[in-house]
């Protein structure tokens, strides 16, 4: 098996357009890459561990047997992953072959199919492991939810960590249906060509984030930009979040197209909505797809320190009227997420899509004092009579 995964779409959203300028020398011009625990940047890294499921079909199809299920609902399921359940296999090399043991062959009849899907990062926890952490106190905050009576394709229950440092890239890879062995077959894993693959004794997995990738970036206004002399971010977060939620994948027979959908949201596993995520700006996190209520809000409190060519006062300890070489603004600010705007667009972006990145830019500015004159005119003209002057 090899170990592959698809770029995200990259989605930028503004409150303006501006161009984004790192203030001061607090925070670096370049957005710097997740710092996740297991994050996933062009392949999955040597070392690391994906769960496999694969499916037999007794001279039959992924399709054929869904039908029967469905047309025979009190006989035994078929669309069981009785080849492979949960099967751990380890990426040796990044973008390179996944290891397993004991290894599985290829059925020797021609009419035998197997189908397979795979998600990372590997877990043993299921509801048939009783020997393992209780979710989510798991290291990955992921949970398989597949027991031996479920039919179908795996679903899974996962947790957003908090830190960047703790989070994980949960991927899951398309399905790959009805592969025979030895002879031609689509595969997913070129997705500008799907025809051309063949599959012999090697499986291609395609993975998509199931997350979504999102960016907080705060930027000095163009104008106000020379003036500043320090910034200080003090409080940082947003509020509302989903954190936890049931992942479901599906497959659509008619199209070939594997799909997948987040339910049964909550803001953290046993509490309320109201929670608020710590954020560091130019940091990627990997948060839970959602649509983005009028409750979620980002929250900034900080200092802003301008520059001065002596023309300010003060007064100092001893009262004494003192030049101020530099002065400082503090301000706390709330902004409602849903109203940002894709940049470019008057379109306010209102939902989190799994498998794409947002950057978000807060444009931090200031009113400045302007000078401007008017001269009045001359009032009405006032005429005096005349005095005569005699000389005496």
């Amino acid at each position: 098996m090899a170990c592959s995964n698809e770029e995200p779409v990259t989605t930028v959203t503004t409150m303006d357009g501006m161009t984004p300028i790192a203030i001061g020398d607090a925070y670096t011009a370049q957005p710097t890459r997740s710092s996740a625990a297991y994050s996933v940047e062009q392949g999955i890294d040597a070392g690391q561990s994906i769960g496999v499921y694969a499916y037999y079909h007794d001279g039959s199809t992924w399709d054929a047997d869904e039908a029967y299920n469905t047309a025979n609902p009190e006989a035994p399921k078929r669309l069981i992953p009785n080849f492979m359940w949960n099967q751990q296999a380890t990426c040796l090399e990044k973008g390179g072959n996944f290891s397993y043991s004991p290894l599985k062959y290829w059925p020797n009849e021609s009419e035998d199919k197997l189908s397979f899907i795979a998600y990372f990062p590997y877990t043993a926890e299921s509801p048939g492991h009783t020997d393992t952490p209780e979710y989510p106190d798991n290291a990955t905050g992921l949970r398989t939810l597949f027991s031996n009576s479920d039919a179908g394709l795996p679903s899974f229950r996962f947790t957003v960590k908090e830190s960047a440092d703790d989070q994980v890239d949960f991927l899951v890879s398309e399905l790959l249906p009805n592969l025979p062995n030895g002879t031609s077959a689509v595969s997913p894993g070129n997705p500008d060509d799907r025809s051309t693959l063949t599959v012999t004794d090697r499986v291609r997995f395609l993975f998509h984030h199931m997350t979504s990738k999102v960016e907080f970036r705060i930027v000095a206004a163009t104008e106000v930009r020379k003036d500043i002399s320090h910034f200080l971010l003090k409080s940082f977060s947003v509020s509302h979040l989903y954190k936890d939620g049931k992942l479901t994948p599906t497959y659509n027979t008619s199209t070939g197209e594997t799909s997948y959908a987040w339910s049964e949201q909550s803001a953290k596993h046993g509490t309320s909505p109201a929670y608020s995520f710590p954020l560091k700006t130019m940091t990627g996190y990997l948060m839970m797809p959602q649509t983005l209520s009028n409750d979620v809000k980002l929250s900034i409190s900080y200092d802003v320190t301008f520059k001065s060519d002596g023309t300010t006062y003060t007064y100092d300890g001893e009262g004494r009227l003192v030049p101020q070489q530099d002065y400082t603004y503090s301000n706390d600010a709330t902004i409602q997420l849903n109203t940002m705007k894709r940049t470019g667009t008057d379109t306010p972006l209102t939902e989190w899509l799994p498998n794409h990145h947002y950057v978000y830019y807060i444009r931090i500015g200031a009113e400045t004092i302007e000078f401007t004159g008017q001269v009045v005119e001359w009032l009405d003209t006032v005429e005096i009579d005349d005095i005569e002057i005699q000389e005496p």
